[in-house]
């Protein structure tokens, strides 16, 4: 009875570091686009040594060709400063007729309690 009641409390243990790991980034993610890309959504999870932000994209245009350029991530302070940055290429877009991408970039620190905001920017024309 005694190895059961300790592989439960080890089992759980495990759980909750796991998930205390992929918990969800409760603070404001602005999103900032431009007349070429229009940035859908974006979320963002904790993981170890970091946070893990991805979303979608999608061109503004019927263009059904590539968009050159890349997404400029930020985690900001609680004045507002840049405490980490990460540029994130979008990858192909799916379909004429739905024109979206999705896009992926870690935000590596040891601090991760420090960020209380994060800034997505996308920014076009360069690669």
């Amino acid at each position: 009875m005694q190895n059961r009641r300790i592989v439960l409390i080890g089992c759980a243990a495990l759980f909750l570091a796991g998930c205390a790991s992929k918990m969800a980034f409760r603070g404001p993610i602005a999103l900032a686009s431009d007349q070429q890309i229009m940035i859908v959504r974006a979320t963002a999870k904790f993981k170890q040594n970091g946070i893990l932000v991805s979303g979608d994209i999608r061109r503004t245009n019927g263009y059904a060709g590539s968009v050159a350029g890349h997404l400029h991530i930020e985690g900001l302070g609680a004045q507002g400063e840049v405490l980490v940055k990460a540029d994130a290429p979008w990858g192909e877009f799916m379909s004429r007729r739905f024109r979206l991408a999705y896009f992926k970039a870690f935000l590596e620190t040891p601090s991760v309690s420090s960020i209380t905001s994060i800034r997505v920017t996308s920014v076009t024309g360069s690669p």
